[in-house]
């Protein structure tokens, strides 16, 4: 080596930029090149247990070859061209690209001790040439992803061809709970400050749920819990406007793209209630949350219900609500295909269809599985042209949507990855055939740089949606073990699980013509659902489908839908605050001030309750029931209630104890608890009274029900 440079310019001055070799004599340059976030020490450990002083070129590379194909060959296509091979491997390798390791072995090849150089914590000192100056601490973290992008079709690849590897990787994300209090929106590789929603919630729910368990689950759901109910203090974790959204059942517009925030807390709520109910039918002994879990299964899987407060009837779509609850815009200037302010990085249209946790639901805001038909139709024959909105110019993804060619559909980024398959919901499985195998045959082909895909694949998000679509399902509703089902592209499909079992799926009359299924069998029996369930899937199956040219009435009976929160034609019942939506009298022993810093609907407030059995009182003109109640924690350490009981009157004179507590805690400052009410029952007088013998702080108190009839 003669000589290096900088780059200069930037922020880039520090950052070495090339070499020059002395190839006089020898043409060939061989470099080893050795990295550590830690140390230079460190890097040269790394170097000698990666690479022995005899490797050459030829043989590293054949080790990762090696490696590579061991990856990509749980998947084949028996007797497919050499363009669909190219097709099938380039999206996996896209796929497993990230996340990374963040971890290095400090000690040796026999005794090795695994440490990483902090980005989620403090720093110990500061950098010098040589060595890192974060906290080298003791893990195995996972980095570099984007979980709002990956958390639809990325992770569930994951954890159905990988499933140890998926579970060593979620606990990798655990570590950065464990280390530094949160899991990051966004890893690159700390917390950055980038998209919305907590999406590692969901994502790492559907995991358990479908069966992974080589990671912390019980650190993993009390970072989960906090994001759904603790504002951070960290930019790039936790919800923003979550102070005020927990107790108004949306993220008003004063947030930014605060209906994306409002939607994607939906998704990840009913993640969290879901692996809490599973949690709550089985866990260890030992759990000292146990007895927790199903009020907080109830409690998520009616806030996931919530997008309901912001379907707008009057206009058809889901909108904004500004800080006083009126909505953000009205019919005379409200344009669906306008871009940004309410939705990231899309717009009304792409937003029409997120609640794929409650397809019920969402259809009966339509009118019903007929009005979701409509809807859906309506949105793909809307017109490719789009507003450019808040953004006030064009940004790519608007062009690259445009370019996809199915109306507002932008498969191009993740917001409208699942929308081909919202007609199985609808109950016209064939719609979601024709459409999935149009962006299959049309958005993904080229061979050359810059072909292959249709917008942003971002660690792998759009891999994964080609893997699943082409295999013929899907992973529609995130947090549960089942798979919507669409077409397969090729005629066969192997996927080598890591149990050793094959999902060997076969449609051998296949083609862009035949692209409609006219029955399927299942390890030899007819199935007629429109999804799959996981364990169909992992203990091997054998899916066999027969495609032709025309549209059939496969899997369209009103039964066949996968399922949902609603049941029936009534419309999503959320989740309100009683002394809201009944206009309730809140009332603590004469205190009006503490009274309203009580009942205020945001946790930016706090009243400390006097005496040895301090309480609140509240009082309906009608009998309400209330089925659960909320308490949020102050800001102060050390005045949180720990026992306490909720009693009911019909006089205000005779009351009825309807639930106790003893040895409760709050682990967070101004965390919201959801606690069920053991013996409900209609009454105009509530009242909840701390047992304490001493006074206590709250920031706020929430008197759950549904909404009542007007």
């Amino acid at each position: 080596m003669t000589e290096s440079g900088r780059l200069e310019g930037q922020g880039r001055d520090h950052v070495a930029a090339w070499f020059g070799f002395d190839t006089r004599q020898q043409k060939t340059v061989t470099m080893r090149m050795a990295t550590s976030l830690i140390s230079v020490e460190q890097a040269k450990r790394n170097l000698a247990m990666e690479i022995a002083p005899g490797d050459t070129f030829d043989g590293v590379q054949a080790r990762a070859a090696s490696a590579w194909d061991e990856l990509l060959g749980r998947v084949e296509l028996p007797g497919a061209t050499a363009a669909d091979k190219r097709q099938l491997y380039s999206n996996l390798y896209r796929l497993f690209l990230y996340p990374n390791e963040a971890f290095e072995n400090t000690g040796t090849a026999e005794h090795p001790d695994y440490r990483y150089a902090s980005p989620f914590s403090a720093k110990a000192g500061a950098d010098t040439p040589t060595q890192t100056g974060a906290r080298v601490i003791a893990g195995k973290p996972y980095v570099n992803n984007g979980l709002w992008d990956t958390y639809r079709t990325a992770w569930p690849a994951y954890v159905l061809l990988t499933p140890k590897l998926a579970g060593d990787m979620i606990d990798g994300f655990v570590q950065q709970y464990r280390d530094g209090g949160w899991i990051a929106r966004w890893s690159s590789p700390g917390f950055a400050d980038l998209m919305v929603g907590t999406s590692a919630d969901v994502a790492f729910a559907d995991a358990w749920n479908k069966g992974v368990r080589n990671f912390d689950v019980h650190s993993f759901y009390q970072a989960a819990l906090k994001d759904a109910t603790v504002p951070s203090e960290v930019p790039g974790a936790g919800r923003k406007g979550i102070e005020r959204s927990v107790f108004h059942g949306y993220v008003d517009n004063s947030t930014d793209e605060g209906l994306s925030w409002s939607m994607a807390g939906y998704l990840n709520d009913f993640g969290i209630g879901e692996l809490a109910q599973s949690l709550a039918d089985a866990h260890e002994g030992n759990d000292p949350y146990a007895g927790h879990y199903a009020d907080d299964a109830r409690y998520f899987r009616g806030r996931s219900l919530g997008y309901a407060n912001l379907f707008n009837p009057e206009l058809g779509f889901f909108v904004g609500r500004k800080p006083d609850g009126t909505w953000r815009t009205d019919a005379a200037h409200f344009d669906p295909k306008a871009w940004g302010g309410d939705y990231t990085e899309t717009n009304a249209w792409n937003m029409s269809f997120d609640s794929v946790q409650d397809g019920q639901g969402l259809a009966n805001l339509y009118g019903g599985r007929e009005g979701l038909i409509k809807k859906l139709d309506a949105f793909f024959a809307a017109g490719t042209d789009f507003n450019v909105g808040a953004y006030g110019d064009v940004i790519h993804e608007m062009l690259e949507a445009r370019d996809v060619r199915m109306g507002q559909y932008g498969h191009s980024n993740q917001p409208s990855h699942h929308i081909l398959y919202m007609y199985d919901l609808a109950g016209q499985p064939w719609k979601t055939q024709d459409k999935v195998r149009d962006a299959l045959s049309r958005l993904y082909m080229g061979d050359e740089i810059g072909q292959g895909y249709p917008g942003d694949e971002d660690n792998g998000e759009m891999s994964g949606w080609w893997l699943f679509s082409a295999a013929g399902f899907y992973p529609l509703r995130m947090g549960t073990p089942t798979y919507a089902i669409g077409a397969p592209y090729f005629p066969q499909m192997l996927i080598h699980l890591e149990n050793g079992k094959t999902i060997d799926i076969r449609a051998p009359k296949v083609s862009d013509r035949n692209r409609y299924i006219q029955g399927v069998t299942l390890n030899g029996k007819p199935y007629e659902r429109s999804w799959l369930s996981h364990a169909d899937l992992t203990q091997g199956a054998e899916l066999v489908f027969d495609m032709g040219p025309g549209a059939s009435r496969w899997g369209a009976g009103d039964a066949d839908g996968l399922p949902s929160v609603t049941v029936g034609a009534n419309p999503p019942s959320p989740w309100v605050d009683l002394v809201d939506a009944a206009k309730g009298v809140v009332t603590i022993d004469g205190d009006a001030t503490a009274a309203r810093a009580l009942s205020d609907n945001t946790s930016a407030t706090e009243a400390t309750l006097h005496g040895k059995q301090p309480g609140v009182q509240v009082h309906f003109e009608q009998a309400r029931r209330v089925a659960m109640y909320t308490l949020t924690s102050s800001s102060k350490e050390g005045h949180d209630p720990r026992d306490w009981s909720l009693e009911a009157s019909t006089d205000g004179v005779h009351w009825k104890t309807l639930d106790r507590r003893h040895h409760e805690g709050f682990p967070w400052r101004r965390q919201t608890r959801a606690f069920n009410v053991a013996t409900p029952g209609d009454y105009t007088y509530y009242r909840w009274r701390a047992d304490d013998g001493k006074d206590v702080a709250l920031s706020e108190i929430e008197w759950l029900g549904t909404a009542p009839a007007h």
